[in-house]
């Protein structure tokens, strides 16, 4: 595996932004999640009680603002978002300096109420985190089952994660 070279990583005063979008359609209907979340590098935090641990050493953060114009996430939707950046711990902990502390920050997401069922935040975290950290996209099995629902359900399986 290849990741970012350490000069390039360390920008403490900074977020660094990357865009991402994630789609899935198998069935009737498809799931399509675009959003905006960054990382920073940091020697420590002073007060972690605005952040969510995800390991030691990792945090996240959501920067969603209560506006009109984005979408906003149940505490659930942001729970699975976060939960599949979990998952991603031990490629993260290969980009994370020794003694340094990794941020990772969602400042926008956008996608469609009638389109979108909760595992879909995980599976779009895990996509941010492989192209953002530069590791192989996990595969994250999923098919379209017509007789869970009456307009159908995806089933999801995150075990190769």
């Amino acid at each position: 595996m290849r990741f970012l070279q350490l000069p390039k990583m360390i920008d403490t005063n900074q977020y660094i932004w990357n865009k991402s979008r994630y789609t899935l359609l198998k069935g009737r209907w498809g799931i399509a999640i675009e959003l905006e979340a960054g990382y920073q590098i940091i020697p420590n935090i002073d007060d972690k009680s605005n952040y969510i641990e995800l390991a030691n050493h990792i945090y996240f953060y959501s920067m969603l603002a209560p506006n009109q114009n984005y979408c906003q996430l149940t505490p659930d939707e942001l729970s699975y978002f976060y939960n599949g950046l979990k998952m991603t711990n031990k490629y993260l902990y290969k980009f994370l300096p020794k003694d340094l502390y990794l941020i990772i920050a969602l400042r926008n997401i956008q996608f469609s109420d009638c389109y979108i069922q909760i595992e879909g935040f995980t599976a779009a975290a895990i996509q941010w985190a492989s192209e953002t950290f530069h590791f192989p996209m996990p595969t994250i099995e999923a098919y379209f089952d017509r007789q869970k629902s009456r307009y159908g359900m995806y089933i999801f399986d995150f075990s190769a994660v």
